[in-house]
């Protein structure tokens, strides 16, 4: 596959994984073929992106994308992928590149909530540090943002649909909240979005800033 297509369907397979162990159905069949899949992309997937004939890579790439579709589906994915399954509907965004785009902003909204989130366990499976769960969930997002830069993924709506202004995005937004909350996934998120929410995370991944509420 050319770079772009392994960046994007790499980054989708990470999406998988990361919700696939903290959505709230989660189980012992699900987090182990999830936390493998994440370590794996996070090693691999540089590496094929980089060089396209390294074997090893691709091999490891294909297990990861396997492992993190077999996890996920024996649990759910969660907002990231409504949010993503919705901007992809509306601004024709690839998959992979909108609900990877979209993944940490949702983890910073879960974990400003009061309910426990699985982040911290995530960083510490990958070699991340983390004293706490607030302080493992963002050195993740770090962690996921560098690897979405090494493969030349945007990291905002803004960036990823550069002839898109405001404007045109703020006309959509009502479409786009509308569908991800038809979305199935959205129910699994660790922490529950109302629609005031929901607006806002769109609104937040548009300008690329980091969630505070």
């Amino acid at each position: 596959m050319p770079p772009r297509l392994k960046a994007d369907t790499g980054l989708d397979a990470l999406t998988h994984a990361v919700e696939g162990y903290t959505s709230t159905w989660h189980n012992d069949f699900s987090d182990g073929l999830c936390l493998k899949a994440i370590q794996m992309v996070f090693t691999y997937l540089p590496r094929v992106f980089a060089d396209g004939d390294d074997t090893q890579a691709r091999e490891k790439m294909h297990n990861a994308a396997t492992l993190a579709g077999l996890g996920f589906i024996n649990s759910l994915a969660a907002a990231a992928h409504a949010m993503g399954h919705s901007l992809g509907a509306v601004f024709h965004v690839p998959h992979g590149r909108a609900v990877s785009l979209l993944l940490p902003y949702t983890i910073q909204f879960n974990t400003r909530g009061k309910q426990a989130t699985r982040y911290a366990d995530i960083a510490r499976f990958v070699g991340l540090p983390g004293t706490d769960e607030r302080e493992g969930a963002a050195n993740l997002v770090s962690a996921i943002r560098d690897l979405e830069r090494r493969v030349e993924q945007p990291l905002s709506i803004r960036e990823a649909l550069p002839d898109l202004t405001h404007e045109a995005f703020a006309a959509q937004l009502d479409r786009l909240v509308d569908y991800a909350e038809m979305d199935a996934t959205i129910i699994a998120s660790a922490r529950n979005l109302s629609t005031d929410d929901t607006r806002r995370l769109f609104e937040y991944a548009y300008e690329g800033k980091d969630v505070d509420f």
